[in-house]
């Protein structure tokens, strides 16, 4: 591991944590800094086995552990919508060896309901590695061939469409459509998920006219002919499926921003917080984590410390704005 890092990069990581409330360092956290990692690292998910999120965190630490030179041990803590894990990374020691999966519901989540974190003082956000691809699917059997087919019968036919959100009402995908539907001026019914197995269960046995998606989860069926997909609820067209139009294609300025990132504790040491970047930065750059993407028709979208910390102080305050006009935000 390279252990030269330049001031004008620590200055750049110290300016980013200062955020999260960077204290004076003691002299022995100073020395537990300087060598770090001496022993491995738990990196908890807030999410099941198996799904991209999952996956993703278990293909970076392989090769981040080649630069770390410790063992990365995955943890999967699901529950209350990722609140779970997240507490138990806001709780950690400060020191870089228990780090953890970020994702919208971070900042989202204290939104709804009270949580016992704050956003935006409680953590340091370390590194963005990829998004997760949403996509409106239907069952194969579907008579909508086309989003317009779709739209034309919803107008005509209020409260008789009815659709998948998962994971849940007030995730993402529940307000991709609600924000269609209030500027195309129809009322669909939303069924909340806790996830895409019920929800790709529900949509091929017929019980809902259509869901929104992850591609990872919803790609199996659309090559095995039980589904199709009529839109992309992200900025660019899937690499697998090239002709199917992104919302933007069809006239909205819209689209699902679901970054997976890796976060930490508040207070981390600007020298810990770089160490475990680069490591990152690296395995995200590495054959297995393209590979990975492909298959799954996700893209890598990296973010350094100082911008993931910005799109996250943007994005806590869109999200309140956003779920506030909808009336699904909590009273401060």
């Amino acid at each position: 591991m390279d252990k030269q890092i330049s001031r004008r990069r620590l200055l750049s990581f110290a300016s980013a944590a200062s955020v999260a409330g960077v204290l004076p360092r003691t002299a022995a956290a100073t020395a537990a800094a300087a060598s770090f990692p001496n022993h491995p690292l738990r990196l908890i998910v807030g999410f099941p086995p198996g799904g991209i999120t999952d996956q993703v965190m278990r293909v970076a630490a392989v090769d981040a552990e080649k630069k770390l030179g410790q063992p990365v041990i995955i943890e999967n803590r699901p529950g209350a919508a990722g609140v779970t894990s997240f507490l138990l990374m806001k709780n950690a020691a400060p020191d870089g060896y228990t780090i953890g999966q970020i994702n919208t519901s971070l900042w989202r989540q204290p939104v709804f309901t009270p949580v016992d974190y704050d956003p935006m003082r409680d953590f340091t956000y370390i590194i963005n590695l990829v998004d997760n691809i949403f996509a409106v699917v239907v069952n194969a059997e579907s008579p909508f061939k086309s989003w317009s087919e779709l739209l034309a019968y919803g107008k005509a036919n209020q409260n008789r469409i009815s659709y998948g959100a998962p994971p849940g009402l007030g995730q993402s995908a529940h307000l991709f459509v609600e924000e269609i539907a209030a500027k195309e001026h129809v009322s669909w019914q939303a069924i909340g998920y806790k996830g895409s197995s019920e929800s790709m269960t529900a949509l091929l046995g017929g019980q809902i006219d259509f869901s929104v998606d992850t591609v990872i989860s919803s790609s199996a069926f659309v090559r095995a002919g039980k589904a199709r997909y009529l839109a992309v609820a992200a900025n660019q067209r899937m690499q697998t499926w090239p002709d199917v139009p992104t919302m933007r294609d069809l006239g909205y300025q819209l689209s699902i921003d679901s970054p997976i990132g890796l976060g930490g504790p508040a207070r981390m040491p600007p020298e810990v917080v770089a160490s475990i970047h680069d490591a990152f930065k690296f395995a995200l750059e590495q054959p297995a984590m393209t590979a990975l993407l492909q298959r799954a028709d996700q893209h890598a979208r990296y973010m350094g410390t100082a911008e993931f910390t910005a799109f996250v102080a943007r994005s806590n305050v869109e999200q309140r704005e956003l779920l506030t006009r909808f009336g699904m935000a909590n009273k401060r």
